[in-house]
């Protein structure tokens, strides 16, 4: 018997870690038992102006879901990160916070 997770409710935002070792974050918008189709992959890269988010397949269709096989480690983003994300991947402009 095998045990299943129970899948979350798309869409949600992930943080992966495929086996190669590099991170990225992501909107995940479809589910299987196999892979998870993500939109907007964006990995972290250290600039003069700090960390910024860049593409994560540098050379991928931007407007199209990526396809990431399971298995593959996944987390939660801290809330932070996830505002910063979701600011990024956006256009609608949120208020910055005093």
């Amino acid at each position: 018997m095998m045990l299943t997770q129970k899948q979350k409710d798309t869409p949600y935002i992930s943080i992966f870690k495929p086996g190669a070792g590099e991170e990225f974050i992501g909107k995940v918008v479809e589910e299987s038992m196999m892979s998870f189709m993500v939109e907007k992959p964006l990995s972290m890269v250290a600039t003069q102006q700090g960390f910024q988010f860049a593409p994560f397949l540098m050379m991928a269709d931007p407007e199209k879901a990526i396809n990431v096989p399971k298995p593959v480690i996944t987390g939660i983003p801290a809330p932070k990160l996830q505002e910063q994300y979701e600011q990024a991947t956006t256009s609608i402009a949120l208020p910055k916070r005093l």
